[in-house]
């Protein structure tokens, strides 16, 4: 019986499957067509893949690895390209991180004083001999995004609890602020940047303490033709400054200490600190900036610079006694000179280190109304207040075309619409951006955040000579133009906003 199976089992291996209906030929052919049907659905796989497009990661590398290469050396005028520099790219939507991912370098140029024709205002630059690598958890040097992180964080709280409110006269809080003709000025045009104080002056040249740097601001004087009403916005450094030591007169506490314990810590923002060698970060957690204070020194040499920044000619005789000039590689200091060498470090203008997934959060608890992962920091009627547009610059100064023109709008500390937010980005859209090359902004109507947070510094200044160019731009190459607002808008066309 056994023998008779075996041979029925090798004669339908020869013929085919008894009962099936199929010869040897018809499994040839079918095998045939199946490998045929194969071989087309290959080639079609292959097909999509090659005409698929390229995932949001794809797109953001290819922008920072080759465009941008690319636009900074010919368009920018900036001769190493994306060389010595990185970033960290945040975005997120409806409360999701969508992207983040770290870019290039956080240290890679030191500057050598020794070699021949290095200077305070033009340091040689040369590559470290370790670069190190740009991480997602590296903090940065935020500069002017330290206004809305930090301080106008602080006033936001205050205004809430009712221990403020921006109808109050600075002066109310600052004794002695009413010198000079100031004794009218509020809290609103200091958060509008329409109080009429200077925009900027060195006062690193005079002042080694915040209590020296509070004195100086006291004696300031206004400028001429200013306006309160917010026609015409005069971006002011000394606003912040004076709204920092505010917060202090207020709280009884420094203001790093008080937002920190009433703003970072409720929320977990465990990488968010002013003056970070000092509280438990190192070097290697930070992005290096500049080189010093080249851009600066520059400032206030009016002998040899005399069209950077601003006017400094009454600060001759002291620019020319100071001898407080970094000449090392900042890390961990802040870079601007009245917050780091003036300042001992905090201000209300700058000072604030951070990450972008911590500003992240911070951006996420306001378009949550002031509420985060069950802490609430702020009413969503102080939210509202505080990036509803209080200025009329539009109102009052239109392109050509007569279409109104951005870039100038503020809400209380925010700047409002600005066109380095994108081009959908909808009126309601309020950040901040910072000398260093860092920019946040929140888009409620999108429910949408993103944070470009670049060390641009390190790469140095633009090439004088760029496109035929015969004068010294003197600038450093422009984070927000070139980066922040292409990867932005990648981002954003890839969710269709």
């Amino acid at each position: 019986m056994t023998a008779l199976l075996l041979a029925a089992c090798m004669l339908t291996a020869l013929t085919g499957c008894a009962g099936s209906g199929q010869t040897g030929t018809d499994v040839k052919e079918t095998e045939e067509t199946t490998a045929a049907e194969q071989t087309a659905e290959a080639a079609d796989t292959a097909a999509q893949e090659e005409t698929a497009t390229p995932s949001l990661e794809e797109q953001m590398d290819s922008y920072w690895n080759d465009q941008l290469d690319g636009d900074l050396k010919n368009e920018a005028g900036y001769p190493h390209g994306s060389e010595g520099m990185g970033a960290v790219v945040l975005a997120m939507k409806d409360g999701e991180v969508i992207f983040e991912k770290a870019y290039g370098y956080a240290h890679y140029y030191d500057a050598d004083y020794e070699a021949e024709g290095s200077s305070y205002a033009n340091p040689v630059y040369v590559k470290t001999e370790n670069p190190r690598e740009m991480t997602t958890d590296t903090l940065f040097d935020l500069a002017s995004v330290t206004k809305v992180m930090a301080t106008t964080q602080s006033i936001m709280i205050l205004v809430d609890r009712g221990e403020l409110r921006v109808d109050d006269k600075a002066a109310d809080y600052l004794p002695g602020f009413e010198a000079n003709g100031k004794g009218d000025i509020t809290i609103a045009q200091l958060l509008t940047h329409s109080s009429g104080l200077p925009q900027w002056e060195a006062t690193f040249l005079y002042c080694d303490s915040k209590e020296e740097q509070l004195e100086y601001i006291k004696n300031l004087e206004l400028v001429e033709d200013y306006k309160t009403d917010g026609s015409e916005p005069m971006y002011s450094d000394f606003s912040f400054m004076t709204l920092g030591f505010i917060v202090e007169a207020v709280t009884g506490q420094d203001m790093d200490v008080f937002v920190k314990e009433n703003v970072y810590e409720p929320l977990g923002m465990t990488s968010t600190t002013y003056k970070p060698l000092e509280n438990g970060f190192t070097e290697d957690q930070i992005a290096a900036t500049s080189l010093g204070n080249p851009y600066e020194y520059r400032m206030v040499d009016e002998e040899n610079w005399p069209d950077v920044g601003y006017d400094c000619t009454k600060d001759a005789e002291a620019f020319a006694d100071f001898d407080g000039w970094r000449d090392y590689t900042l890390i961990g200091e802040v870079n601007d000179g009245n917050a780091g060498m003036g300042g001992q470090g905090v201000a209300g203008h700058a000072g604030l280190f951070s990450t972008a997934h911590d500003l992240g959060i911070l951006l996420q608890c306001m378009l949550n109304g002031g509420e985060y992962n069950g802490v609430r920091l702020y009413s969503p009627e102080t939210v509202e207040l505080f990036t509803t547009r209080h200025t009329t610059y539009q109102e009052n100064h239109t392109d050509e075309d007569g279409n109104p023109v951005l870039s100038n709008e503020f809400g209380y500390g925010f700047k409002l619409d600005q066109s380095w937010m994108g081009d959908s980005a909808t009126e309601n859209a309020f950040g901040h951006d910072g000398f260093t090359g860092t920019t946040v902004y929140a888009d409620p109507d999108h429910n949408y955040i993103f944070v470009c947070l670049t060390n641009k510094m390190q790469a140095g200044f633009r090439d004088s000579t760029a496109n035929g160019g015969t004068e010294d731009v003197s600038n450093y190459y422009n984070t927000n133009s070139w980066v922040s607002w292409n990867m932005n808008q990648i981002v954003k066309d890839s969710l269709g906003i």
